[in-house]
């Protein structure tokens, strides 16, 4: 399989003559990317035709190409199948895998199921572990030929994805909620709305759904951000709950609150936690100075943090 990928993204992709000159940051990039989107459309091919020819079900799970998806359009302005289509490869790639189903089934003395099965969860194995890796790692591909999304576009492609949001990454539930909170929207790289409407409600909706699939305690924090002003005690309970599970800006965001209410040692307890681990430290001693010289934080305001 590594040979046939190997000779895959030697083929000509990008047109690089990568044996003649030193390369370089662009083209390694873009040879980088070539290379994980080509694995990856290699396997979906791949699947088809080991289903088409054993009977299978093999595929990759939607939300792993959501995600793919997701990370390639804020990375290259691409989405999955623009970028294939920009590479040109799909004769070559259905070819490949042809060969590539062949060689497994010959392997595994033909459409055996326990064999196929286990290189299937090779496939996807690899995939999360390795090509989602790096899409993840935000390795931002600049110089590619932009793609041009209107504005009506955008908003199509943001109101498919909001009906679809329960299959959809963390981080794009977190981009849509945003939205729904701002009125602007970034579906790529240099595709941008400012023109969608906001729905407060819709938004919060989005962030609990967040927490029940993710658990992450970042939603709570931002249901917090959107609640506080209809009722603080709704919103002091989510901003209470992100700091509980561990989010830094609920723990800061607790500890100023205990301050502007004059309550020094849970203030000190959680800005203390706040602290540790923290990127910006020095932020938190700034408010530790302000309230030894104010007697409280500055973003105070009839008990509340602004």
């Amino acid at each position: 399989m590594t040979r046939i990928l190997l000779y895959l993204i030697l083929f000509g992709l990008w047109q690089f003559e990568i044996n003649a000159k030193e390369l370089n940051q662009f083209e390694k990039t873009s040879i980088a990317y070539a290379e994980v989107i080509g694995d990856i459309a290699l396997g979906n091919v791949a699947f088809s035709i080991m289903n088409e020819r054993c009977k299978t079900t093999f595929k990759n799970s939607s939300e792993f190409l959501l995600e793919t998806d997701y990370y390639l359009r804020k990375n290259t302005g691409y989405t999955f199948n623009e970028f294939v289509e920009f590479m040109g490869y799909e004769t070559e790639t259905e070819n490949f895998a042809n060969q590539l189903v062949s060689e497994v089934i010959q392997q595994n003395g033909g459409c055996n199921t326990a064999p196929l099965e286990h290189w299937a969860k090779f496939v996807k194995k690899h995939n999360e572990e390795n090509n989602l890796k790096f899409l993840r790692g935000n390795d931002i591909l600049f110089g590619l030929p932009k793609i041009i999304r209107s504005d009506l576009e955008i908003k199509r492609a943001f109101k498919n994805k909001l009906k679809d949001y329960k299959r959809l990454p963390y981080q794009e539930l977190f981009d849509l909620a945003s939205a729904l909170e701002h009125g602007s929207y970034s579906y790529s790289m240099f595709g941008l709305s400012h023109s969608l409407t906001i729905d407060k409600s819709k938004a919060i909706e989005l962030w609990k759904y967040a927490i029940e699939k993710f658990n992450n305690p970042e939603a709570y924090y931002y249901i917090g951000i959107l609640l506080q002003k209809n009722s603080r005690a709704d919103a002091f309970n989510a901003f209470e709950q992100s700091a509980k599970q561990g989010y830094k800006y609920g723990e800061i965001w607790l500890g100023t609150y205990y301050a502007c209410n004059k309550d020094s040692i849970k203030a000190k307890y959680w800005l203390n936690i706040a602290k540790e681990g923290a990127k910006d430290p020095d932020y938190i001693d700034d408010i530790y100075a302000e309230i030894g010289e104010l007697g409280m934080p500055t973003n105070c305001m009839d008990g509340w943090v602004y």
